[in-house]
């Protein structure tokens, strides 16, 4: 496996989602990980084992201006230099070839690679080895990996950068590509990736969990998890829920993010509305028991959206945006509702309409819980194994 990001250094659902199929896969296979630390953190040149899981992990800091870790914290003139850093990063390729050449994998799945460079492809080429590659944003055709511009607008006219870097891009030729919606297969197919590959739709899993035991405290309770960025929608959401005619609606923000103060200074002194920085499972858990709607208010183009099923599996309904792959986890009217991406009258509407129908909403969390098995992570896997086994093969 190679992923920029792994547990304890995570952004967001690629790196949880590396590291449940990773656990999984070493209960048969022989698997190590590839992965990239923050300067000054502990890195290791050999296979590290934590706790009880079998995988190993090969963690170093790839040699640039700052960590991929801290990116969304850096001044944005600065970032430029990095890209250019980015594209081809030769201490990294040195690197994962040094480790490729222990290890003698039959093959190595890549996941995100912004920080590690599309170098670690042709590390695994230079030595023969095959590659599948999990795509989980659009590193591949944009840099900063959202396809949106600085002012969160989608970007249709790409400045000249862009564009070589894109063309650079198109050389990289895995065995297989695996995309977790047909909203990011369409989406590499349009500018012209992988035409000769073979490409694969593999919505991903997620580990089996005890639902929780609903708890009705009186309150409508809304629940956002995830990053704080603007590109994730949060601004509207919190317009929605100031303008919600509803005293007992309560507005749960867990997550943290670069644009986490500008959201607090939004929510103003509207005591509804509660941040909660990062929180440990059990007490994610215990929100997850309260929640009667989750909000997943993107303007960007989700390639997926992993909190989606996880919400599903404790039986919350979920509103979300209707752009990138979103509409294709949520069947709007059973298991929740889609609204034009920054739409907050849109929002606030069906906010209002939910608060006021318990039965659908009773409706909906058993519709919900229904549609969690289809992400079951032991069949995800199973599936894994088998495009493993073709590749290795041929």
């Amino acid at each position: 496996m190679v992923s920029n990001l792994y547990p304890p250094y995570i952004h967001g659902g690629a790196e949880l989602y590396v590291s449940h199929i990773s656990e999984r896969l070493s209960e048969r296979h022989d698997i190590s990980v590839i992965t990239a630390v923050p300067f000054g953190q502990n890195g290791s040149s050999t296979r590290d084992k934590v706790g009880e899981r079998k995988e190993a992990t090969y963690r170093f800091y790839p040699l640039n201006l700052y960590s991929n870790y801290y990116y969304s914290r850096k001044p944005g003139f600065i970032k430029p230099l990095w890209h250019a850093f980015d594209v081809w990063n030769p201490h990294a390729y040195a690197f994962t070839k040094d480790v490729l050449k222990h290890e003698r994998p039959d093959l190595v799945h890549v996941h995100n690679f912004k920080g590690l460079s599309a170098s670690v492809f042709s590390a695994a080429k230079d030595l023969g080895i095959p590659t599948v590659h999990t795509v989980h944003d659009y590193a591949l055709v944009c840099p900063k990996t959202t396809l949106l511009t600085r002012a969160n607008a989608s970007c249709v006219n790409a400045r000249s950068p862009c564009r070589v870097y894109r063309s650079f891009c198109k050389r990289i030729d895995p065995a297989v590509v695996i995309a977790p919606s047909d909203f990011v297969l369409n989406t590499l197919s349009s500018f012209g990736l992988f035409a000769d590959v073979r490409k694969l739709k593999l919505p991903l899993g997620i580990p089996e969990s005890e639902p929780v035991v609903k708890v009705d405290n009186g309150t409508f309770d809304i629940l956002y998890v995830g990053r704080l960025g603007k590109h994730k929608g949060v601004h509207s959401l919190i317009e929605s829920v100031k303008g919600l005619d509803l005293k007992n609606a309560r507005l749960h923000v867990i997550g943290q993010g670069s644009d986490g103060a500008r959201f607090q200074r939004a929510a103003g002194d509207d005591e509804r509305i509660v941040f909660y920085g990062f929180l440990a499972p059990d007490r994610l858990r215990q929100l997850y028991s309260i929640a009667d709607v989750a909000v997943v208010p993107s303007i960007y183009a989700e390639t997926f959206g992993l909190v989606i099923p996880e919400y599903y599996q404790h039986g919350i309904t979920v509103i979300g945006s209707r752009t990138g792959a979103i509409p294709e986890l949520i069947e709007d009217g059973y298991n929740g509702f889609l609204f034009p991406p920054g739409d907050v009258e849109a929002l606030t509407s069906l906010l209002q309409m939910l608060s006021s129908d318990s039965t659908l909403l009773s409706e909906m969390s058993r519709n919900a819980r229904t549609s969690a098995r289809t992400f079951d992570l032991n069949v995800h896997v199973q599936k894994l194994e088998e495009i493993y086994k073709e590749v290795a093969s041929r």
